[in-house]
């Protein structure tokens, strides 16, 4: 078959020329499906009191800069578009959290992480509601305070994604909202360019809508939903 008549074939069956996303070599598929099935056990192992409600928190972080980001635009055939290019290596961070339960969302800008910020940003996320129990889920980067460090919030219960994941993580596509915005530019400090950030995350901390579907309906969702079900009528009963 020629190379037209297999695009012809694919288009019919909604085929699609997609880029693909990046998987670590050093991933486990086995790992990564189990923590999916394994979701509801690995959430009731937390041993969260009765008497206390639950928030579940989706977390991650993302670097920006003033090193110029390109990105594919669209233009005329014909024409090749050129776009304000600069070498700057000052970077910033962004601390993001989708709640998984309510569609709320918390952000953080940090000059770096390290485990003091991310400390602090547990800290954000627990005055959202200080009478419930925070139920974080995220990578095992080496910034991020373990599960049972002494400096661990009381009201803070981590739960680590295996390792080299983040596809695990439904946040994720986000950040490919943010580096759109910030593409193609050449920003004159971290204060502009965070305001562009801003621009991009203001309606998913405005609009819960926007959290939910971010998060869809998956493997996470559904576990988060069931446990709470299960919860609910262990109470009860």
């Amino acid at each position: 078959m020629k190379l037209g008549g297999v695009d012809d074939w694919l288009e019919k069956r909604q085929g699609r020329w997609k880029l693909p996303r990046q998987s670590h070599v050093k991933k486990e598929e086995a790992a990564a499906e189990q923590f999916q099935q394994e979701m509801v056990s690995r959430l009731e192992a937390l041993e969260v009191p009765e008497d206390r409600s639950v928030r579940v928190w989706v977390v991650d972080e993302q670097r920006s800069g003033l090193l110029s980001v390109l990105r594919r635009c669209w233009t005329l055939k014909g024409h090749r578009p050129t776009v304000p290019y600069q070498t700057k290596y000052q970077w910033g961070y962004v601390y993001a959290a989708a709640d998984v339960v309510r569609g709320d969302a918390e952000f953080l800008y940090t000059p770096d992480v390290c485990l003091e910020w991310s400390q602090l940003f547990l800290e954000q996320l627990v005055a959202t509601d200080s009478e419930a129990i925070h139920i974080v889920i995220g990578d095992q980067a080496g910034y991020h305070p373990q599960p049972e460090a002494p400096e661990r919030p009381e009201a803070i219960r981590l739960l680590p994604l295996p390792p080299y994941s983040p596809e695990l993580k439904p946040i994720e596509p986000l950040w490919d909202q943010v580096k759109q915005r910030v593409a193609n530019e050449a920003w004159a400090t971290l204060e502009a360019i965070q305001g562009a950030i801003t621009e991009v995350l203001a309606p998913f901390w405005e609009q819960v809508e926007r959290v939910r579907s971010l998060l869809g309906d998956t493997w996470l969702t559904q576990g988060v939903a069931a446990f709470l079900a299960g919860r609910k009528s262990a109470i009860s009963n």
